[in-house]
């Protein structure tokens, strides 16, 4: 099957891509694409069997896309956000994969879209289904209080208390000590957002998740917008942008 993967962090697009090369279908990544626009221009002349789609992208929502041109090809969801699911059924969704998910549920839902043309889908019972599966976990969900770095042949395991912030950059994502360390970290951004205290992390942009005790400075950039410096700094990056749609929720934050 020719997949379309729409998607705009990196690490976040190359997880999917390795889990679906691993998968027991014959899967062919058509394309990746990384935002509304980019989408939209492409999908006029071009198609594909079924799409996998991030519902946050940095131009807007994926469904700006399918509202512009009306795609009649069966779509996956993949996001972070549940409260999009009855939305994501106005459109020819096969399923609605809440981040993060694993190869099981990557392929429960492959299964899905192999038996949509000789069953279509149900949409409100699945809905119904689905709806209660995210209520359900949220019930369940566990803050993660460790995490696993190496640094050459040694393993050390870091407690939460101890990260100032996380850090993505090019595929790759970086786990800051309070100290000043770096480490690599096998993971993605809007993963460690789901499982990351709420209370004591903040994700600001797509490329930071930080701590409220690693912000040294807060500094007004424009009339809609902030910028912070943090401490220990990281590399090239003195001040750091909050994106636009978070400022509001980062102030009620730091209120808390």
């Amino acid at each position: 099957m020719d997949i379309v993967i729409i998607e705009d962090e990196d690490l976040a697009a190359a997880s999917l891509e390795n889990l679906l090369l691993k998968s027991t279908y014959s899967i062919n990544i058509k394309k990746r694409l990384e935002s509304v626009a980019q989408s939209i221009e492409w999908f006029k002349n071009n198609s594909c069997d079924l799409i996998l789609s991030d519902i946050h992208l940095g131009d807007g929502e994926s469904f700006e896309i399918f509202e512009a041109l009306k795609i009649n090809v069966p779509i996956i969801f993949t996001t972070a956000f549940d409260q999009y699911a009855i939305q994501s059924f106005q459109f020819f969704a096969i399923d609605y994969l809440l981040k993060p998910y694993d190869k099981h549920k990557l392929n429960a839902a492959l299964e899905k879209y192999k038996n949509y043309s000789a069953a279509p889908v149900n949409n409100s019972n699945d809905l119904e289904s689905l709806l209660s599966h995210f209520k359900k976990s949220k019930e369940t969900k566990v803050v993660q209080e460790r995490f696993l770095v190496s640094r050459g042949e040694k393993l050390i395991s870091i407690s939460a208390d101890e990260i100032a912030y996380f850090m993505a950059e090019n595929k790759s994502l970086f786990l800051y000590t309070i100290k000043g360390d770096s480490f690599l970290y096998d993971d993605t951004i809007l993963n460690l957002d789901l499982k990351l205290s709420k209370k004591d992390f903040f994700k600001i942009n797509r490329k930071f998740i930080v701590r409220h005790t690693a912000i040294k400075t807060i500094v007004k950039y424009s009339q809609n917008r902030l910028k912070i410096e943090l401490e220990p700094s990281s590399k090239g990056n003195d001040f750091i942008l909050i994106s636009s749609k978070n400022v509001s929720p980062f102030k009620e934050w730091l209120n808390n």
